[in-house]
């Protein structure tokens, strides 16, 4: 499929060869040459336009970022230059034919597939097709959201397999990086998105946004456990920045999870003060200093009040199919992630295949982290899987029941999930 780009270039070389031939045609004056000049360069001009405001609509549309951007204009303006410079220099030929028609139009379509070839090997072309293909990917996930289907994570896959290929020719590219970091976790591959964040951090030490995105993917693939790597990360990315949310969430976790609640407290009013109090994520937070508060006493209730009350949650039945084959050390992975957003999961439980059937309630204290809970979203998908490896990362060999979309609002009564589909290749 062309995009917006290939149909522009394709537009300019139809009307670049079409100035070349037209003056082959016929006995050329000064006068007539300088009206074909003028008018090359009125369209050159037109079409650049026409191309800038392309480009321009596919960055604030996000196929195409800054960087990009400002590549392909810089390009475009270097050509545009060369032209006027070119037609500038040229001398009019009075009285007869254009020597060398035939050389200067084998010149010209050499010169304009040249280019063509160039920018296909040092070019942005990658950097666009790679735009298009998140842009398409983010529409289609959309749409099968929308329309209560699943996601496909086929195309997810294919970004991954793209960025890799790109990686390989720009190894150090952080831009690309910093994609398979986020499609990895995506996917549940956290150990290749750790690889990647450790490879920006060789690149850009000083980058606190990175520590403690490594820090949360090392906490979500460690089961929602603060290990020292991930400890040290969360001190230097708030060394760093004092204020970055992401940092502040998980030390606000590690904190209440050692029942230091003023500690936590602390640490999450602190990232409220730079968010938007009617995010999602900020609600998380306000839900997670209400807890601490409550286990403080601070908030007036008794300290022995039911910590559930008020908390968001869904409880499920599972169960397996006669269909499945199990020995009973089989781990079962039954997680709740958002209807319409990241898969990552929101709240997850893992049991052994052998304790089902098993009712299992899942609620937003056991968030990865408090800016991705229960609490932030309106309704779920509901996935249970069974994995012979024990490997968070589905694969062939399991096997799965999804359900959804399931409301969370006012649910009181417990849904059934039942695991009977395999998963494939």
């Amino acid at each position: 499929m062309m995009t917006p780009l290939w149909w522009v270039m394709a537009l300019m070389v139809v009307v670049a060869l079409a100035f070349f031939l037209w003056p082959m045609r016929r006995k050329a004056t000064g006068s007539h040459l300088e009206q074909v000049r003028r008018r090359y360069l009125e369209t050159n001009v037109a079409l650049f336009r026409k191309y800038l405001a392309e480009l321009e609509a596919d960055r604030d549309a996000g196929r195409i970022n800054q960087e990009t951007f400002e590549q392909l204009k810089l390009e475009q303006e270097r050509a545009l230059l060369q032209e006027e410079r070119e037609l500038a220099s040229s001398k009019p030929v009075r009285g007869r034919a254009l020597p060398g028609g035939r050389v200067l139009v084998i010149v010209a379509a050499a010169s304009m597939v040249g280019s063509l070839v160039f920018y296909e090997w040092r070019g942005a072309s990658e950097d666009v097709f790679l735009a298009d293909l998140q842009a398409n990917k983010a529409r289609l996930d959309r749409e099968e959201r929308m329309s209560d289907q699943r996601v496909d994570p086929s195309r997810t896959w294919e970004l991954v397999e793209h960025i890799q290929a790109r990686l390989k020719k720009e190894p150090d590219s952080t831009q690309y990086l910093f994609l398979l970091a986020h499609y990895s976790r995506e996917l549940g591959h956290y150990d290749q998105a750790v690889d990647a964040y450790e490879r920006i951090l060789a690149l850009e030490p000083g980058s606190a946004r990175i520590r403690a995105e490594l820090a949360e993917t090392l906490f979500i693939r460690d089961d929602n456990r603060i290990g020292e790597r991930a400890q040290t990360l969360i001190e230097e990315a708030l060394a760093a920045d004092p204020q970055e949310t992401t940092a502040l969430g998980l030390a606000g976790i590690n904190a209440f999870g050692q029942r230091n609640f003023q500690d936590a407290i602390d640490y999450w009013q602190r990232a409220l003060e730079v968010m938007n109090p009617q995010s999602g994520n900020a609600m998380a937070f306000q839900r997670g200093i209400d807890r601490a508060r409550q286990a403080l006493g601070e908030s007036g209730e008794p300290q022995t009040a039911d910590a559930s009350e008020g908390k968001v949650s869904v409880t499920v039945e599972v169960s397996l199919s006669e269909q499945v084959q199990y020995d009973g050390d089989e781990t079962v992975f039954v997680y709740a992630r958002a209807w319409d957003g990241s898969p990552m999961p929101l709240a997850i439980q893992r049991v052994a295949a052998s304790q089902l059937p098993l009712s299992i309630t899942l609620d937003e204290t056991m968030a990865m982290s408090p800016a991705a809970s229960l609490a932030t979203v309106e309704q779920v998908e509901l996935v249970a899987r069974l994995s012979p490896s024990g490997d968070a990362v589905p694969q062939a060999g399991d096997w799965e029941g999804r359900m959804g979309p399931v409301d969370l609002e006012n649910r009181s009564e417990p849904l059934t999930l039942v695991i009977d589909e395999p998963i494939a290749e």
